[in-house]
């Protein structure tokens, strides 16, 4: 057989990555992170159209849009159409730094994602969702059962799409989806007596530390969350670069402020640390990684 195939073959394989991400880099702007060991969240191979099996199981996903992401065989990464994969690769990423905060290709809390690995089925499959503009996801909202659990648009205000929006809203997914219902006492909601998050919330919102809006900080499924990851943008190392400016300090008024949280907040606080060690919780938000990409060290806070 004359070697010229073969070599032209191999070429097209090299350059592939490199022409993908060379397209990312020109349709995303502000931070990016990418994830170093990813072949065992996701493949990265998008389907087009939505797999039969998952509309099949709710038949409005179909008027999602036609772009199919597979992670880990718990959540569907849905796109309204193929201009959104640069940002369903970049939120994929930011999961994944965020479940596998310490960068060994596997999630740093094994248990409770091998837990939802055995009980997932295309119905109850957990549906991250992005489209063109906020007014797509949000044609959705009310829907039952509910046809995404989060989510974001590529375009909005005249901006792209964020990787501090990506990260907050992700860290309020895991929280409703994941943390409250494996560790209760520690986030649960409306439980006697109170989860230590939700104790640390109220005692916020009393002591004029946390100022939200009147529906929200009424309602605890939005008040603990949202003083939560308010909390943990000073508790976790690297909140930090374009973007990165909310939350405001009106809002948290302990912005900046670790010591105070410390001492206003200690049961909180040692609740963190230690879900921490056991690799419940991130120790460090995505953007703050130095990542290795074909031997070059940069940081993650530049675009990519």
């Amino acid at each position: 057989m004359h070697p010229t195939p073969i070599i032209i073959a191999s070429m097209v394989i090299f350059a592939a990555p490199s022409l993908l991400d060379a397209q990312d880099k020109e349709l995303s702007s502000g931070s990016t992170y990418i994830h170093p060991s990813t072949d065992r969240f996701t493949n990265f191979r998008f389907i087009s159209p939505l797999p039969a099996p998952f509309v099949n199981a709710y038949p409005k996903r179909k008027q999602l849009g036609d772009q199919y992401l597979d992670f880990f065989g718990v959540i569907a990464i849905v796109g309204e159409t193929k201009k959104q994969r640069v940002d369903m690769r970049r939120l994929t990423h930011a999961l994944m730094g965020l479940i596998d905060n310490d960068q060994d290709g596997l999630p740093d809390d094994e248990h409770l994602w091998n837990k939802w690995k055995e009980k997932v089925n295309d119905e109850n499959r957990l549906v991250l969702y992005v489209t063109e503009e906020k007014a797509k996801y949000k044609s959705f909202d009310g829907a039952s059962p509910s046809v995404y659990h989060q989510g974001w648009s590529s375009f909005r205000d005249g901006e792209r799409l964020h990787l501090s929006n990506i990260q907050e809203e992700l860290f309020h997914f895991l929280q409703r989806y994941f943390w409250e219902m494996e560790y209760p006492e520690a986030f649960g909601l409306d439980r006697n007596p109170r989860s230590i998050a939700h104790q640390a919330a109220v005692k916020a919102v009393r002591s004029k530390h946390y100022v939200y809006d009147q529906n929200c900080i009424s309602h605890s499924g939005c008040l603990v969350p949202e003083f939560f990851f308010c909390a943990m943008t000073d508790v976790m190392k690297g909140w930090q670069g374009d973007g990165f400016d909310a939350p405001g300090q009106s809002e948290w008024r302990l912005k900046g402020n670790r010591a105070a949280i410390r001492r206003n907040y200690p049961d909180m606080m040692e609740m963190i640390l230690t879900m921490q060690k056991q690799g419940k919780l991130p120790q460090k938000w995505p953007s703050f990684f130095l990542i290795k990409n074909r031997g070059i060290r940069r940081s993650s806070t530049k675009n990519n």
